[in-house]
């Protein structure tokens, strides 16, 4: 199935792209709302200082008739429709001609000294949202005279037209605004993180639809961030997929390899372990006295061969448990392993027994104890001498609670730190030109199957030791 990119309405630029028109309406709305507010007080407030210079203009004499030019002029130059003119006591509403103060239109009382906030903004849209021609009857202290109050009339129709006019400058402008703003973050975060997370996708993609080609692999950006983060963990994890792709087709190709040869190798075998019966038979002492041991021999390296390919799974229910003697199971190795020049100490309890497999134990402690003898000599047997000891191997075992811990030390030149921090990983952990790396991963499997755990105690120019820890129901 070959993997889909995100695309169309789902993909993360579209959403980006909506967000940002989201936005943009709402800072419309918040830039606009308090701004035909504050524009309707302004002129409002331009009106009343308008008008009170009109009615200082229109005080006079008790009982003089005012020119209707003269009025229309003023209230014209103050964009009103009336105003109220203080004459000693008496305050007289003057209006223009067309007004009828006792009919209709409806008038509407706004007073700017008393209103809040909200009603200010209320009032405004209120007015903006009108229809018809009511008047507005505005009371307001003019700046340069705190002290008297001004009433004046203006035409809502009028109001709501400047008004009108001043929303669509400002929604233009903060329009304007906001686009050039959006498209520049969304210009911004479309190359800071849409692009990069679709880089990533698309790696993700392709590496899931062929992860057998390194060319697949994300190569990280270096950037320093969480998506700088996210590219190298998914460099790393890519390439650990890819190691482990390419060892898993090694095993197999071993496997099929080794399922050929076990087939002809157990048929070689089968026939010297025939030939070894007669040495049983031979006239001299020594020769049958070493064909049990040839016997024995031969034996392990059939079942050897049957079981080559039971690695990786290996599993409890597969063993066949016994009651085995740790001592002389140990002491067996060593004499398999014996080698010129290197001492073997078994310190291990002859009474101590442990219910195990014991071929699968056998091939667990050989592999350790070869190990340690080949890295003793690393230029072979021919190297050693008889009068010259160049290291020792100890065994010994301990219970410590539920658990029987054994140690396996020797005195060699160590483990590299190459070969240590992958050691018990097939084909890794080898330290030899050669090597496969299997046998200490083949140990630690047999281990796992018997419920322990195999770990590299110590490790330096001194010596290595492998603690191996086994349930203690598995000891008797």
């Amino acid at each position: 199935m070959v993997p889909k990119l995100t695309s169309g309405s789902h993909s993360l630029s579209t959403k980006l792209f909506l967000l940002a028109a989201a936005f943009i309406l709402v800072a419309e709305i918040v830039v606009l709302v308090p701004s035909v507010s504050r524009e309707r007080n302004d002129l409002l407030h331009a009106r009343i200082e308008a008008a009170y210079l009109v009615s200082l203009a229109l005080e006079g004499p008790s009982g003089v008739t005012w020119d209707e030019y003269v009025v229309r002029q003023l209230f014209s130059t103050a964009n009103i429709l009336g105003v109220t003119v203080n004459q000693g006591d008496i305050r007289t509403l003057i209006l223009t001609p067309e007004i009828d103060p006792h009919g209709p239109p409806y008038m509407h009382h706004v007073n700017l000294e008393d209103q809040n906030v909200t009603e200010q903004i209320l009032d405004s849209w209120e007015t903006v949202f009108s229809t018809g021609k009511d008047l507005i009857q505005v009371t307001g202290a003019p700046r340069f005279a705190a002290d008297n109050d001004v009433d004046i009339i203006v035409s809502q129709s009028a109001l709501r037209a400047d008004l009108l006019l001043h929303a669509r400058k400002v929604l233009w402008l903060s329009l304007l605004i906001s686009s050039l703003t959006a498209l520049l973050l969304f210009w911004a975060l479309n190359g800071i993180i849409v692009r990069p997370v679709e880089r990533l996708t698309k790696s993700m993609a392709d590496f899931e639809l062929d992860p057998n080609k390194i060319s697949h692999i994300h190569i990280p950006s270096g950037r320093k961030d969480e998506i700088g983060t996210a590219e190298r963990n998914l460099a790393a994890m890519q390439k650990r997929l890819f190691d482990l792709l390419n060892e898993h087709r090694r095993l197999a190709a071993l496997g099929a390899g080794i399922s050929k040869i076990s087939h002809d190798l157990r048929n070689i075998l089968a026939s010297a372990q025939l030939m070894s019966d007669r040495l049983t038979k031979s006239d001299d002492p020594s020769v049958r006295k070493l064909s049990p041991r040839l016997i024995s021999a031969l034996d392990r390296a059939i079942v050897l061969s049957r079981n080559t390919l039971t690695y990786g799974r290996m599993e409890e229910a597969a063993l066949n448990k016994t009651n085995v003697n740790l001592h002389d199971l140990i002491s067996e190795v060593f004499d398999d392993c014996a080698a010129m020049s290197i001492d073997m100490h078994n310190q291990i309890d002859p009474a101590l027994s442990i219910s195990a497999d014991r071929t699968h134990l056998y091939r667990s402690f050989f592999n350790l104890v070869h190990n340690s003898v080949e890295a003793m000599m690393p230029n072979g047997p021919a190297s050693c001498t008889a009068d010259k000891n160049i290291g020792a191997i100890t065994a010994s075992a301990a219970i410590y609670g539920n658990t029987l811990r054994i140690h396996i030390a020797d005195t060699g030149p160590g483990i590299p730190d190459y070969a240590s921090a992958e050691l018990f990983e097939p084909f890794k952990g080898s330290q030899k030109p050669g090597g496969s790396g299997l046998g200490v991963a083949i140990s630690a499997e047999i281990i796992r199957a018997h419920g322990g755990t195999i770990a590299l105690k110590e490790n330096n120019a001194h010596g290595a030791v492998f603690e191996i820890n086994l349930p203690i129901n598995a000891v008797s």
